[in-house]
């Protein structure tokens, strides 16, 4: 065996080049990675209007406007909640307060290893806590909403204009690699468009799902805001392994602090281990799994390396990205390593692809009904 250190000085300046462009320009890099995915997902529908004479800017508007108002009916809902939340701020504070109080008076008499803590001291400065956490809230909340609002518009102009230039793209792609592989360049374009679109459609019928699974079991249970809670949870679960527990920590927290009896917080905790049962046995590997490929390693790495380069907008591209790159190597021999790698072979993906194109047969067949 030979050891080049030539060629291992390659990838490493490579790689650290690849992770230098990715961190100083996330600014742009994030919004034309969601366009990216965005335009993988509205490509199916703006082609089936043009197909029916449709012009290309009406498709593209058409199916835009649609999701648009789609997405405005979640937002109202939401900020409904929101609103309805932020109305109950002061007697949550109140019921907070009297959490800390109970707390500290239980460890000053049943734990006598600990020095005694002063009620009144802890009183105040939770009361301060919350008084100063409302103020910073806030401030966060205007910092992040103009983020999004920036990353937003800047997707939905990318995503428009991918749209609008697809073919043309698609062309100067192809005319990079030499003449004799452009078919193969372009099946594997397709393909890598197919995983995109696939995984999106995988996570938005789960999030679906999932949304009416939480808020049906919270609001049998009996918590307010049970919409609101169940979808957040099920919008977190698609940031992989912490999402999940995210979600539900959150209502378990609303209701240990709101409700006068525990059983209420174990109610929440019973609920959401059942559906993150039913997410990860049945869920995500036959809707979304089958279209990633991606074993568990290099998930938790995409994981890791999303969310300290890009935050949360990078947990939640860098999957799907490397997916794409996976789907991409294995048209390469010297990037068939890396697919190997990266991916999933011992997985059953085929059986996962045969139920969810019999799944959507079934749906189909019905609706023509």
């Amino acid at each position: 065996m030979n050891l080049s250190f030539k060629n291992i000085f390659y990838v490493l300046v490579s790689l650290i080049a690849v992770v230098t462009i990715l961190a100083l320009a996330k600014g742009l890099l994030i919004p034309l990675a969601f366009a990216l995915l965005f335009a993988f997902i509205l490509y199916p529908p703006v082609k089936w209007l043009r197909k029916k004479n449709v012009g290309v800017i009406w498709s593209i508007i058409t199916t835009m406007s649609g999701v648009t108002l789609l997405l405005s009916g979640v937002v109202y809902l939401f900020s409904a909640q929101i609103v309805r939340m932020t109305d109950n701020y002061s007697n949550f504070q109140k019921e907070l307060k009297q959490v800390f109080d109970t707390a500290v008076s239980f460890l000053n008499k049943e734990v006598n290893i600990i020095p005694h803590i002063e009620v009144q001291s802890i009183s105040e400065a939770a009361s301060s806590l919350l008084g100063n956490t409302g103020f910073v809230l806030v401030s966060d909340t205007l910092g992040f909403t103009s983020t999004f609002l920036s990353y937003l518009t800047l997707s939905i102009v990318f995503t428009f204009l991918i749209l609008l230039y697809s073919r043309q793209l698609t062309t100067a792609l192809t005319q990079f690699s030499p003449e004799n592989n452009r078919k193969s360049f372009l099946k594997m374009l397709q393909e890598i468009q197919k995983v995109g679109q696939q995984y999106l459609t995988g996570i938005l019928v789960v999030v679906l799902i999932l949304g009416v699974l939480n808020s049906t079991g919270l609001f049998l249970l009996g918590i307010n805001y049970a919409i609101f809670f169940g979808f957040l949870a099920a919008l977190l679960a698609v940031i992989p392994y912490v999402g999940s527990f995210l979600g539900g920590l959150i209502p378990t927290l609303y209701a240990l602090i709101t409700y006068d009896s525990f059983w209420y917080p174990i109610g929440v905790i019973g609920i959401f281990w059942i559906i993150q049962f039913i997410e990860g046995n049945i869920l995500n590997p036959k809707i979304v799994g089958g279209n990633l490929r991606i074993n568990a390693l290099f998930s938790l790495i995409s994981l890791i390396g999303g969310g300290l380069l890009w935050g949360i907008p990078g947990m939640i591209l860098f999957l799907p990205l490397t997916a794409m790159i996976r789907t991409m190597s294995t048209y390469y021999d010297e990037l068939q390593p890396l697919a190997m790698l990266i991916g999933d072979e011992d997985s059953d993906d085929d059986d996962d692809n045969e139920w969810w194109r019999k799944t959507k047969e079934r749906v189909k067949r019905l609706l023509k009904k």
